[in-house]
């Protein structure tokens, strides 16, 4: 039995009426992880889209809390969005903190504090995960080897981008890419 073909009745994932958003949503996603430990023994496959299905409402879910959080001591959201286009434009390239940090207009050190307020993370690690996100785009789509896509997404050589991606993903680049290319 695939994901595609199993059916859940989605009122059973949807939160009482009057609950706020983020309640909703942390309803949402334990009733999908739910389905997925019920799931595992028998369809691994079904199980697996349950944990994707939670895992990209809890993202929606740390949107809305970010959003509903005081962002006192963070950057502010036109800081945070042209630091997000520049990662996003750069990221194959050398990305400076200090460089970051003159283009929100803030000393490097108080940058990375009002980084890690708003983005949860250090400026380093976001770039890292950004840069791993788009190795792993690259190995689904396309049948680059793995030095070239290295190159591509701003790392030294295909070591340097084995160590993050195991850190980031828990498993080799190689390893990541095979499991993905079975299935």
């Amino acid at each position: 039995m695939s994901a595609l073909l199993y059916q859940v009745n989605e009122s059973n994932h949807r939160a009482p009426h009057g609950i706020a958003p983020v309640a909703s949503q942390y309803h949402q996603v334990t009733g999908l992880l739910a389905h997925a430990m019920s799931l595992v023994q028998r369809d691994q496959e079904g199980a697996l889209e349950f944990v994707r299905r939670a895992s990209a409402l809890a993202g929606q879910a740390d949107g809305i809390e970010q959003n509903a959080r005081s962002t006192r001591g963070g950057l502010a959201p036109w800081q945070i969005e042209r630091l997000k286009r520049h990662v996003e434009k750069a990221y194959s390239g050398r990305i400076n903190v200090d460089d970051l940090a003159q283009m929100t207009r803030l000393s490097s050190s108080y940058f990375s504090a009002a980084f890690r307020v708003s983005f949860g993370t250090s400026p380093h690690d976001y770039i890292s995960r950004r840069r791993v996100d788009q190795a792993a785009h690259l190995m689904l789509t396309t049948d680059t080897p793995l030095c070239e896509i290295a190159l591509d997404c701003g790392f030294a050589d295909q070591s340097h981008l084995s160590r993050v991606f195991r850190r980031f993903k828990g498993t080799t680049p190689a390893a990541w890419r095979r499991v993905r290319r079975v299935a």
